[in-house]
């Protein structure tokens, strides 16, 4: 079965065409710039669950450094100790930072720090040990080949916001862009209101677990 997300090709084709370069597939340097900006445009407006990855962290005296694209504008989605054998795992709470103090060692809650001297997040908690598997919102990396898949299930959307940028950068037509931009915001809300609904064919669930509240 054909992909149904579309290339890093495919974008620039349909981009140009929106900004009235349909003689060449490729776009410029500044276009591919705004079709990666409009990517994570999207990602950063909701949490969508076909943006929803999967890791496993190993604590060390009750801390782990999260993955390099975890995007800390949505948090975990969950996380959790996986007990062989039995139906329930320890699941873990969020808590704020400063009320750590109100658990004890061993609780499973957690907060989330940002290092700045390493520039990662790191997921922290009162348990010292064992294998924490989270489920995390991730922030794309950009599409530098012709043959990358866009995380964004939705071509049109990409497409127009990125187009809109043009025009506001450019400063050629700012009702083009103003037409383009509420076309993209449109269709990201649709996009979003069908994945709420579970109908998005790519939704992605925590397998054969019911997800943290």
């Amino acid at each position: 079965m054909a992909s149904i997300l579309p290339t890093f090709a495919t974008l620039q084709q349909r981009y140009n065409d929106l900004v009235g370069e349909d003689t060449t597939s490729t776009a410029d340097d500044v276009g591919q710039r705004h079709i990666n900006r409009a990517i994570t445009d999207i990602l950063n407006t909701h949490p969508f669950s076909w943006a929803l990855k999967t890791t496993t962290l190993t604590l060390a005296t009750g801390t782990a450094s999260l993955p390099t694209d975890y995007n800390p504008l949505w948090g975990l989605n969950d996380a959790r100790i996986v007990v062989a054998g039995q139906d329930t795992d320890s699941v873990f709470t969020v808590i704020d930072r400063e009320d750590r103090d109100n658990f004890a060692t061993g609780d499973y809650v957690y907060y989330i720090d940002y290092n700045s001297s390493s520039d990662i997040y790191t997921f922290n908690t009162l348990t010292q040990t064992g294998s924490v598997v989270i489920y995390y919102y991730t922030i794309s990396t950009d599409l530098t080949v012709t043959t990358q898949k866009c995380i964004v299930p939705e071509i049109e959307a990409v497409c127009y916001l990125a187009a809109a940028k043009n025009w506001i950068g450019n400063e050629r037509n700012s009702e083009l862009a103003d037409i383009y931009k509420k076309e993209a915001l449109e269709r990201i809300e649709a996009l979003y209101i069908k994945d709420q609904k579970g109908e998005s064919s790519i939704k992605k669930k925590l397998p054969n677990k019911e997800r943290a509240e």
